[in-house]
């Protein structure tokens, strides 16, 4: 396997506050992370910093090779696609749900020129593997919360992606919409194994069961990083969120008890 992403020492600060503190992870292609933390703990920022947005005050972040400040950006940000709800559901609410995934397939915002056939036969091929072909026509804003979870993720996707980010996919999302949502994203994966999948969440709950990988962030730090079932312990998840915690693990999905 070929690693895709690697943090080293990295910090970051705004206005004398440090929102990221010493963080180290890398990620090999076909990996799968979840990123747990608490409200303000850094994870938008860590995903800020991995696609650019933001520049780190100390350390350093490649991505498939690449050092950060010593290459175009442009070409590293086109391999990784993001799903962020809160601020896409303002985008494109007009365009219909095949418009929607065309303006991923092309890269673009906006349809500003006729796709190619080619093109076109992708975004019909993407919808058909979420069962949404029957909705290609319907307006994106019409749809249910769940079908456009669906449709922003394959708007995401693309062409040529190699990194998916998910940023709190599922926080409005009832559970049978999560668990449909959560069919989608392992469909996606299945037709795409080299695919690396970073999910960003404050509830285990919501860690799909074929997610092997979190990193556990409190205050800037990392508590832990690594397997699954290694990081999810009684110990560690009571020190993340202050506590007395039981972590119950049934067929790979994780839920923890408040002991006291």
């Amino acid at each position: 396997m070929n690693e895709v992403i690697r943090f080293e020492s990295v910090s970051f600060v705004r206005t004398d506050k440090k929102i990221l503190d010493n963080v180290n992870f890398s990620l090999n292609d076909g990996d799968s992370l979840a990123i747990i933390g608490r409200n303000g703990a850094g994870k938008t920022t860590l995903i800020n910093l991995l696609f650019g947005y933001s520049w780190p005050t100390v350390g350093t972040i490649s991505a498939f090779g690449e050092t950060y400040g010593e290459t175009p950006m442009a070409p590293l940000q086109n391999r990784i696609g993001m799903v962020q709800p809160g601020h896409q559901e303002s985008l494109l609410q007009r365009l219909t749900t095949f418009e929607m995934v065309l303006t991923g397939v092309i890269g673009t915002l906006g349809l500003y020129k006729d796709p190619t056939e080619m093109q076109e036969k992708t975004a019909e091929s993407l919808l058909r593997s979420v069962n949404l072909i029957h909705k290609k026509d319907q307006i994106y804003s019409t749809l249910s919360s769940g079908e456009k979870m669906k449709v922003l993720l394959l708007r995401a996707f693309g062409v040529g992606k190699e990194i998916l980010v998910l940023d709190e996919p599922t926080a409005t999302l009832d559970i049978t919409a999560r668990t449909d949502f959560g069919k989608s994203l392992f469909q996606l994966k299945t037709n795409n194994p080299k695919l690396t999948r970073i999910l960003i969440t404050h509830r285990i709950e919501e860690i799909p069961e074929d997610f092997s990988k979190v990193l556990l962030l409190k205050e800037g730090k990392v508590i832990s990083f690594g397997n699954k079932n290694e990081v999810l312990t009684d110990k560690n998840l009571s020190k993340l969120y202050d506590l007395d915690l039981q972590v119950n693990e049934k067929k790979g999905q994780y839920s923890v008890t408040v002991l006291s």
